[in-house]
């Protein structure tokens, strides 16, 4: 029994022990903007557990290999996703047959079985917090053991003691709560990292905003009033009075951005009134059809929205949010195209789908979006969808980007519906 548990503890740490260093596949992805393969990459680590398990079983009868090799297969699928499941499954599959005896059959039919329990459980698994992890993790784990130890002696007649059961039991069981919990740990450090660095740069532009808009103002306020007091000289002919009158307006329109940037740089919940999605999507389109028209470009507008649809927000900002993405779409399509806007219903508020027939972006250029001073237009600041995200996760809402090289842009817009 001494040995047997020292056996299991051996295997467990051969299979703890890649799992820690998913922090590596986490940065690296960070690093390189590719958030969307991190689970590819994630997958060489249980793939590894899986191989040093089953490269150090203990063995009671020929033919029948017992490891910790169940812990990272159901872990790595149920954090990775079908994809990963399937590769790892497959890893397992083609490692035991190598190793060959009886027990392949036992494998092979165990690992197939629980792919319908995986069905049943991975998205529960993945909204669930920790708690409801562990419990779904474990019963897997269970399930997996179990059934082997079942199979094994209904085919093969192959009875483990059962204080050889209760051990091997337990060890897995324990073992996939440890893995468990460092992968959240490392998870949410990560994430945590992520935020901060986020957090630091926003706060980097808005003291720059500040500082910029209050020196910017002054001088704009001088020449406003300057300009006025040449607007009451009777001397002025018409045309002086036209140009003067439209320099003016362009001075006030600086300063109505400087202050919206001001706003958006801490947006003010105070200010929020109830306003309806779709009368702002109409308005936001009105404005920027002289420039539709200037490049070519047709704005469609499907809504599919309750008439009484409405949202929580300060209107200006919500309009200048919607502006700059949808601007952004027309630019994209310098030889003219559709810029196609759907406005979709669901349980949980409503949906703003905004695609364009552009250049598209790459995936590293796609993971940028949002950060100060990134932008893929060759005059751009990026600051008008730095803005454009932090309006929309003010209102309680998110922002999905999807696209490839020459194939267009999609932003997916889900905002929460206001109810009265």
């Amino acid at each position: 029994m001494d040995v047997l548990t020292k056996d299991l503890l051996v295997n467990f740490l051969l299979m703890i022990l890649p799992l820690l260093f998913i922090q590596i596949v986490y940065f690296y992805s960070y690093h390189n903007r590719l958030q969307n393969k991190e689970g590819r990459l994630a997958a060489i680590f249980p793939a590894i557990s899986i191989l040093l398990c089953l490269s150090f079983p203990f063995t009671i009868n020929e033919g029948f290999l017992w490891d910790l090799r169940a812990v990272p297969i159901v872990l790595g699928t149920l954090y990775g996703g079908y994809p990963m499941g399937i590769f790892l499954t497959i890893v397992a599959l083609i490692i035991r047959a190598l190793l060959g005896g009886d027990g392949v059959l036992i494998s092979t039919i165990t690992l197939l079985l629980i792919w319908i329990l995986y069905f049943i459980f991975m998205k529960r698994f993945q909204r669930s917090h920790i708690p409801g992890k562990i419990l779904i993790g474990t019963s897997l784990v269970s399930f997996l053991v179990i059934c082997n130890l079942a199979l094994s002696y209904f085919i093969f007649d192959v009875l483990m003691p059962i204080d050889v059961w209760i051990t091997f039991t337990i060890i897995n069981v324990t073992g996939l709560v440890i893995a468990l919990i460092l992968w959240e740990i490392i998870r949410t450090n990560f994430l945590i990292l992520n935020d901060l660095i986020r957090a630091e740069k926003m706060s980097v532009v808005s003291h720059l905003a500040a500082s910029i808009s209050h020196e910017v103002r002054n001088p704009l306020t001088v020449c406003r009033g300057f300009i006025q007091m040449a607007l009451q000289d009777g001397r002025a002919d018409q045309n002086q009075r036209y140009y003067l009158d439209t320099a003016i307006k362009e001075i006030d329109h600086a300063t109505d951005i400087i202050n919206d940037y001001l706003t958006f740089a801490k947006p003010a919940t105070e200010q929020y009134t109830v306003i309806h999605i779709h009368d702002e999507i109409t308005h936001s389109v009105k404005v920027l059809q002289p420039l539709a028209n200037m490049n070519t470009v047709h704005i469609s507008v499907k809504n599919h929205l309750h008439n009484d649809a409405m949202l929580k927000a300060e209107r200006k900002q919500f309009q200048q949010c919607l502006i700059n993405i949808f601007k952004n779409g027309i630019e994209a399509m310098s030889d003219g195209g559709t810029l196609t806007i759907t406005l979709s219903q669901h349980l949980l508020g409503c949906t703003i789908t905004v695609e364009d027939e552009g250049y598209g972006m790459t995936e590293e250029e796609v993971n940028r979006l949002g950060e100060p001073y990134f932008s893929t237009k060759e005059k751009g600041t990026g600051l008008g969808l730095m803005v454009s995200y932090s309006i929309v996760k003010a209102i309680g809402g998110s922002i999905k980007v999807f696209s490839s090289k020459n194939q267009g842009t999609r932003f997916e817009i889900t905002l929460p519906v206001h109810r009265e």
